[in-house]
């Protein structure tokens, strides 16, 4: 299948993610090895890399839509992949406490100071593109520090967008090296809707995960409100457990997806491809909740039937 939002860009991302490994190719030793190690993890030309293409794909698009000259787009996406590796590594290190948390930590400076460069080479001190930025760091800061004890999904979905608040640099910073600034507002709240799609979808993929490490979690949101658990000031219940495969419940958890994707396409943000991303995002949300009811349908049927199901499928 043709992913518009993608496919048409690949020479870009390869000509992004070369630049990126230049860069990190002069870090010493052992981060050069780790952070090239990194990039082939999110580089989608060499495997599938989840969904963190809106980290860095934005002018790419705005390449084609609006015209950002070609070498300006791809030294604001090198800048916004190399930044999105340094929020990756403080993700990493507050949801899952890992073993190199050191090295995840010296790593993501480094990445740190060359996402600032580059911007700095687009940007002067005097541009708004900094208010932006710091704006950006601050609704991030203020998310991941207030996960434990604020529902955000709950209040708002949108709310659950601002952990991915940096992001929207790409297309901040492509709307000013354009002198389009008024219509960064918009841009962003487009942009925004999909940065909850993307997490929407995460979560629902990592929701047991999630539980187990005590992480905030849009989906099991979702379930507590409907049960009237108090989350996430409460440990997960057994009762929220239970209810994670609800089928009433997936599918309200993907119509409100689908709600704010009809929000995000009669948006006119003028961005064709970023409603595409978003529009597929739903679909892959909706298309697991599907799998897993025909998985639960084939269950109930018994074990022969399952049996044999699996069979024709492994064959």
């Amino acid at each position: 299948m043709r992913r518009e939002w993608f496919d048409p860009f690949r020479s870009d991302v390869e000509v992004v993610f070369a630049a990126a490994e230049q860069l990190v190719q002069k870090y010493p030793e052992p981060m050069s090895e780790h952070a090239l190690e990194q990039l082939h993890l999110v580089n989608p030309l060499l495997r599938d890399s989840g969904h963190s293409y809106i980290g860095y794909i934005i002018p790419l698009w705005m390449q084609l839509s609006d015209g950002l000259p070609p070498e300006k787009a791809h030294k604001l996406s090198t800048a916004c992949l190399l930044h999105m590796l340094y929020f990756l590594n403080q993700d990493e290190v507050m949801d899952e406490q890992p073993e190199d948390v050191t090295l995840k930590l010296s790593l993501g400076n480094l990445y740190y100071v060359d996402a600032i460069c580059a911007y700095s080479e687009l940007f002067s001190l005097s541009s708004p593109f900094w208010t932006y930025f710091r704006q950006y760091v601050e609704d991030w800061a203020m998310s991941v520090t207030g996960e434990n004890s604020i529902d955000y999904f709950k209040r708002s979905p949108l709310l659950i967008a601002q952990k991915a608040a940096p992001l929207q640099l790409g297309a901040a910073g492509s709307l000013l090296l354009l002198e389009q600034e008024r219509r960064i507002t918009p841009v962003c709240s487009a942009v925004n809707i999909a940065l909850m799609t993307l997490q929407m979808t995460d979560d629902f993929t990592d929701t047991k995960q999630d539980a187990v490490h005590g992480n905030y979690n849009s989906f099991l949101s979702h379930i507590s409100a409907a049960l009237e658990h108090n989350y996430p000031a409460h440990p997960v219940s057994e009762r929220v457990h239970d209810n994670v495969y609800n089928t009433q419940l997936m599918n309200s958890y993907v119509d409100i997806a689908q709600q704010y994707n009809i929000r995000l396409t009669s948006s006119n943000s003028g961005i064709s491809h970023l409603e595409a991303f978003n529009s597929y995002l739903c679909g892959i949300l909706g298309q697991t909740v599907h799998d897993i009811e025909q998985h639960k349908k084939m269950l109930f049927q018994g074990g022969f039937h399952y049996w044999i199901s699996e069979k024709q499928h492994l064959s």
